[in-house]
């Protein structure tokens, strides 16, 4: 099937453009224009995930959660029907489609809260009652598996070498992390990738990419946000504080006070295993990070192990402000 006859599925004629977007790694992602109106179309990928209707069955929850919110700051995509469902099958793939959403000039000025309130009001929204999200990819944020894929990687590498003090101070993080996000820590519906690229700010604050919404800890969520939200190794608390009190407004007293404990160390463990995941693709012949040389995945790999060694330089005043905006004492 043509990809102009995709749209058609779900009863929208009239494709004028079909524009491919290069800007994710995971689906093929399209800008389509039918009439007067755009929409993202996206093929799901089907190595990445080995259940596509799984995803969509996931999305379809989410959808219902955020008709139930009474919250008209923060919303998901709009997604167009195909029958009674929210994706059709076409050639072997699986695909869907949702209107564009259009960056403005927005009165929610402060990206960092906004972001912020958008990751907490979403962790809301799915853990009302009832609400069940199913895995979609297996060991997801799996740091330790991560870890045992680099140092085999590593102990047999020929010309890429990676400084054993590295190895050594992931290991090391590793197993500090391991004795806080144990086996019985609870797990909760949460995104997995909140990161500040996955929120489009305009009339409202809109969370996209809800492929890998599935049940794992508030804390990832949380690290993420604020990894994405701080730029290089410059420590600016003000963005943190913003972004932390829009997490804590969103949320509304959702997290338990272990929960809250270990949203320090969600910021540690988000930073720590995309290092390792850019270092095992400047190793790896088959990496998972698109495009990117093995430079590039390097020098990424140095960037995150700076951000993350300004985490830990700063963990006492991040705590404190988690504190503060949890209002934990």
């Amino acid at each position: 099937m043509e990809l102009y006859d995709i749209p058609k599925l779900f009863g929208i004629d009239d494709v004028q453009s079909v524009e491919e977007i290069n800007n994710g790694h995971i689906n093929r992602t399209y800008l389509c224009h039918c009439s007067d109106k755009y929409y993202i179309m996206q093929s799901i990928n089907n190595d990445v995930f080995s259940s596509p209707e799984r995803v969509m069955n996931n999305v379809g929850k989410i959808v219902s959660a955020f008709e139930m919110l009474e919250d008209e700051r923060v919303a998901i995509p709009e997604y167009i029907h195909c029958g009674e469902k929210l994706f059709a099958a076409a050639d072997g793939q699986t695909w869907r489609m949702y209107r564009y959403i259009p960056e403005k000039v927005s009165p929610l000025t402060n990206s960092a809260y906004s972001t912020g309130l958008a990751y907490g009001t979403f962790i809301r929204a799915v853990n009302a009652k009832g609400v069940k999200l199913n895995p979609t990819i297996t060991n997801f944020h799996d740091l330790g598996r991560y870890f045992s894929t680099l140092t085999n990687l590593a102990a047999n590498s020929g010309l890429k070498k990676i400084d054993s003090t590295v190895i050594t101070k992931l290991g090391n993080l590793k197993d500090t992390l391991e004795q806080v996000f144990t086996a019985d820590f609870k797990r909760r519906n949460v995104h997995n990738d909140a990161k500040t690229d996955n929120v489009i700010i305009g009339e409202s604050v809109t969370i996209i990419d809800l492929d890998t919404a599935m049940p794992g800890y508030a804390a990832i969520d949380y690290g993420d946000l604020i990894r994405s939200v701080c730029k290089g190794k410059a420590a600016d608390m003000n963005v943190i504080r913003d972004a932390t009190r829009g997490f804590a407004a969103g949320l509304r007293g959702v997290l338990s006070s272990d929960e809250t404990d270990s949203l320090y160390y969600g910021i540690l463990y988000v930073t720590g295993e995309l290092a390792i995941r850019y270092l095992i693709d400047y190793i790896s012949e088959d990496g998972y990070f698109k495009g990117k040389t093995p430079a590039q995945c390097l020098g990424r790999a140095n960037e995150l192990l700076g951000q993350l060694g300004m985490f830990i330089q700063y963990g006492e005043d991040i705590i404190n402000i988690i504190y503060s905006a949890f209002e934990k004492k």
